[in-house]
């Protein structure tokens, strides 16, 4: 399967799910979609770029210093505007949910410690508060992409990325505990 296909089948997927019944946005203002200073957006997945050609005029894409796969360039998608909801890269149809794997095991569904401090789902909520009919299209997106070498090279690349934002969250906390 092309991958123009394959997202087109995620994007499907998750056309119409969000995490709540109802707008988030109103809980935050729309601050995940929100233009700010600092360089801020999401991750593409393998080939998923070809979505994104041409390049719409609300999105800019950046070249960032993660890789996968033993040095495959990530790319990172900005929102310079208001988007258009139907043409959405994976990772924000699929936030504030992340997925997690280590080689060998099986994956998971996590609540994207990234968002926190932006998003009140990923700081207050837990994944049993989101609406069910979400979770279930996110892991099926996921396994999905746990199919593929590119992809699930990518997910076990994005994990060791969530575990060392999460070990330097806690290393700081430990500190500043220390500072009292």
């Amino acid at each position: 399967m092309n991958k123009k296909t394959f997202y087109k089948k995620l994007y499907k997927l998750l056309e119409n799910v969000t995490p709540l019944t109802v707008d988030c946005g109103g809980l935050c203002d729309g601050a995940c979609c929100a233009v700010t200073e600092e360089i801020t957006g999401m991750y593409l997945f393998p080939g998923e770029k070809v979505m994104f050609n041409p390049l719409p005029v609300w999105a800019e894409l950046y070249d960032i210093d993660f890789t996968y796969d033993n040095g495959k360039e990530v790319d990172l998608i900005t929102c310079i505007g208001t988007c258009d909801r139907k043409l959405r890269p994976l990772s924000c149809r699929i936030f504030p949910l992340v997925p997690y794997a280590k080689r060998g095991e099986k994956l998971q569904i996590l609540m994207d410690i990234r968002g926190r401090g932006l998003c009140p789902l990923a700081t207050a909520m837990k994944i049993t508060d989101l609406d069910p009919l979400f979770v279930k299209r996110v892991t099926m997106a996921m396994n999905m992409c746990m199919k593929f070498r590119d992809t699930r090279e990518f997910i076990y690349s994005l994990s060791e990325l969530l575990d060392e934002i999460k070990n330097q969250t806690y290393e700081k906390f430990v500190k500043d505990i220390d500072k009292l």
